[in-house]
């Protein structure tokens, strides 16, 4: 097997399991994971703070943070969230896209398809790159991730 098949493989029950409940196509949660996150190699972020979406940290955030360094951004270090597991990761990445309102307004939760989803993520601003919804359905189709989006995973309801 592959280094993006096991990678595919090793997180696909997560990826359900945190996107589903929030109407996001799970292919779609994936091929995010795989960008934002090199096919998880991305260092230390992903690596050792399972945030495999790099999402930052507002001062609302209660949760754990890291200050690292981001070089590419306005400001040299930068406040991350950091997660216990990739499952917490992938939840709260579909909680964000839920609670910041500009995605239900691009149409993020009423699309048909994951191709639809992703021109929506991308049109609401989730990225700079003006191919990323391309992206998206790239690795989409590349990987067959579409077969994500009829998986049935059993979801366990926390006490």
């Amino acid at each position: 097997m592959s280094k993006q098949t096991d990678f595919i493989e090793k997180y696909s029950k997560p990826v359900i399991e945190g996107s589903k409940p929030y109407k996001i196509f799970p292919s779609i949660t994936m091929a995010q994971m795989i960008i934002e996150s090199g096919w998880g190699q991305s260092d230390p972020l992903s690596t050792k703070y399972n945030n495999f979406f790099g999402i930052k940290a507002s001062s609302k955030w209660t949760g754990k943070t890291i200050d690292l360094n981001t070089p590419k951004d306005a400001k040299p270090i930068s406040k991350f969230r950091v997660y216990d597991t990739p499952l917490d990761s992938i939840t709260d990445h579909s909680k964000f896209l839920v609670e910041n309102k500009r995605y239900e307004k691009g149409g993020v939760f009423s699309a048909n398809n994951p191709e639809e989803q992703a021109f929506a993520i991308a049109k609401s601003g989730y990225a700079e790159s003006k191919t990323y919804a391309d992206k998206l359905i790239q690795l989409i189709n590349k990987y067959d991730l579409k077969k994500l989006d009829i998986k049935k995973v059993s979801i366990k309801k926390k006490n």
